[in-house]
C-alpha cells in the first residue's frame, strides 16, 4: 500500500489547506484556515514557514529544490512526497496529491507575491483544477476561485465581488443579489461587460453559467493584513 493510500484510509475527505512558498500569509488567515482544514500540505518550501511557527503538516509535496536542508531533517519520513518531475511546479503537486486523497475543497495560502508569472501560473491551477474541486486561492484582501455551473454564497451586504473572464470566457451568465446584474450576459476577454468591482445587495449570492468558467474574486470580510 502506497504513502497516500495509507493516508486515505486515515483522514476524512473533507477540506485541505495547501501553504505554497510565496508571500507569508497573514497569521490570523493562516490559523483560520489551518484550524478549518482536515489535512494541511506544503508545498516544498511552504513547509519553511511552517517550521518557524512550529507547525507541522500532514504532507510535504514537492521537488525539494525551496525546502531547506535542516528543516528537512526534521520532518517525520512518512510526510515526505518527493515527486521529481519538473513539468509542473510544486503548487500543482501538492493540488495533485490531494485530490488522489479525494479532497473536493482545496485552499492555497502562500501563492500570491513575489514574481507575478508565479502568481498567473497559480491561478492557471485553479483553472486547470476547477473541474475536478472547488481549488480557493486566499491573499491578505480576498479569495479567487473559478466558477462553472452555479455558484450560490451568503455574503455580507457591500462586499466588493468580481467576475473576471480569465484564461477564457463565460456564456448565458445570469446573477441574483449584485448591485449591477448580470441577464444571460457574455463575459469574454477584451469584451464589454465588464464583471469587476461589483458589489453584494442581497443574499444569497447566485451566478449561475450556461458554458464556460470565470474567475471569482471576492473581498474579505475582515481584513487579515
Amino acid at each position: 500500500m502506497s504513502q497516500i493510500e495509507k493516508q486515505k484510509i486515515e483522514r476524512p475527505l473533507n477540506k485541505a489547506l495547501i501553504i505554497c512558498n510565496g508571500n507569508p500569509p497573514p497569521q490570523a488567515l493562516l490559523k483560520q484556515l489551518w484550524h478549518e482544514a482536515d489535512y494541511r500540505v506544503a508545498a516544498d518550501g511552504g513547509a519553511n514557514l511552517l517550521h518557524v511557527l512550529n507547525l507541522l503538516p500532514d504532507a510535504v509535496v514537492g521537488d525539494f529544490d525551496s525546502l531547506h536542508r535542516d528543516v528537512q531533517k526534521q520532518l517525520p519520513e512518512k510526510i515526505l512526497f518527493h515527486v521529481k518531475e519538473q513539468d509542473t511546479n510544486d503548487a500543482d503537486k501538492a493540488v495533485r496529491h490531494c485530490l488522489k486523497l479525494g479532497f473536493t475543497e482545496i485552499n492555497l495560502l502562500g501563492a500570491d507575491g513575489g514574481r507575478q508569472d508565479q502568481f498567473l501560473s497559480s491561478l492557471e491551477i485553479l483553472f486547470k483544477y476547477a473541474p475536478r474541486a472547488r481549488l480557493i486561492i486566499w491573499t491578505p484582501l480576498e479569495r479567487m476561485e473559478f466558477i462553472l455551473g452555479t455558484w450560490k454564497e451568503t455574503l455580507p451586504p457591500g462586499t466588493t465581488l468580481s467576475l473576471l473572464p480569465l484564461f477564457s470566457g463565460a456564456e448565458g451568465v445570469v446573477s441574483q443579489g449584485l448591485k449591477f446584474e448580470l441577464n444571460n450576459h457574455a463575459l469574454l476577454p477584451g469584451k464589454s461587460p465588464s464583471g469587476v468591482s461589483n458589489q453584494v445587495l442581497s443574499n444569497p449570492v447566485t451566478v449561475s453559467i450556461k458554458e464556460g468558467q470565470l474567475l471569482l474574486v471576492v473581498q474579505h470580510s475582515t481584513d487579515h493584513t
